[in-house]
C-alpha cells in the first residue's frame, strides 16, 4: 500500500514539475513573441532583416579592407537591399523600390550623419563669412574680412610658385575661389564707405 501511494506521489511530483515546465515555457515564448512584437514597432522587421543579414557580409569585407569600414557598411547594406529587391520580384514581381530605398537610407544615415553634419556646417560657414564680407558691420570687420582674404589668396599663389617654381601657373583656376573672396571683401568694403561717408560740403563754385 505504501509502495503505491509512494507511486501515486511521485507521479503527482513528476506532473507538477512537467507543468511548470511547459508553463515557464510558454511564459518564455510569450516574452519573445511580446519583445519582437515591440522591436517590430519601434523598426519595421524588414529594416531588422536587412541589417542581420548585412553584419555577416560586412565582417568579410572588413577582413579584407579593414582601412574603409564607413564604404564596407554601405557596400554590405547596399548588397542586401538589392538581393531583397530581387527576392521581391521573384515572389511577388515587384521589386519594391521605394521600401528598399527608404530601409537602406535609414540605416545608412547614422552612418553618413557625422560628415552630412560637417558638409552642411561648412555651407553655412561659407555663407555667413561670405555675408560678413559683403556686409560688414563696421571698418574693423571689413578691414579683417579685406586681410584674410588677401592672405589666403597670397598663401595659395606662394604655395603655387613653391610647385612650378619659374613656370607659368600650372593651374591658374584653383585661384579663382581665393579671388572672388577678396572681390567681396573689397566690394563690402566699398559699400560700408559708400554708406558711412557724410554728404560731402557744399562746393566753392555752388557758394559763388
Amino acid at each position: 500500500m505504501n509502495q503505491i501511494t509512494q507511486f501515486f506521489s511521485n507521479l503527482k511530483a513528476d506532473f507538477d514539475k512537467l507543468n511548470q515546465s511547459v508553463d515557464d515555457l510558454v511564459k518564455t515564448y510569450n516574452a519573445i513573441v511580446h519583445f519582437l512584437d515591440l522591436i517590430s514597432n519601434l523598426f519595421p522587421i524588414d529594416l531588422v532583416l536587412v541589417l542581420i543579414l548585412s553584419l555577416p557580409l560586412l565582417y568579410v569585407i572588413n577582413t579584407l579592407s579593414p582601412s574603409t569600414p564607413r564604404v564596407n557598411y554601405t557596400i554590405s547594406v547596399l548588397f542586401v537591399s538589392g538581393l531583397r529587391s530581387f527576392l521581391s520580384h521573384a515572389v511577388i514581381e515587384s521589386w519594391e523600390i521605394f521600401a528598399v530605398l527608404k530601409t537602406a537610407a535609414i540605416l545608412l544615415l547614422p552612418a553618413y550623419f557625422l560628415v552630412l553634419a560637417k558638409f552642411i556646417f561648412s555651407l553655412f560657414q561659407k555663407y555667413r563669412i561670405r555675408k560678413k564680407a559683403l556686409s560688414p558691420k563696421n571698418l574693423e570687420s571689413s578691414f579683417i574680412s579685406l586681410q584674410k582674404a588677401y592672405h589666403d589668396l597670397s598663401a595659395e599663389i606662394y604655395s603655387e610658385l613653391g610647385k612650378v617654381g619659374e613656370k607659368n601657373f600650372a593651374d591658374g583656376e584653383r585661384f579663382t575661389v581665393k579671388i572672388q573672396e577678396l572681390e567681396r571683401s573689397i566690394s563690402g568694403f566699398k559699400t560700408l564707405i559708400q554708406t558711412s561717408t557724410p554728404p560731402s560740403s557744399v562746393s566753392e563754385t555752388e557758394r559763388e
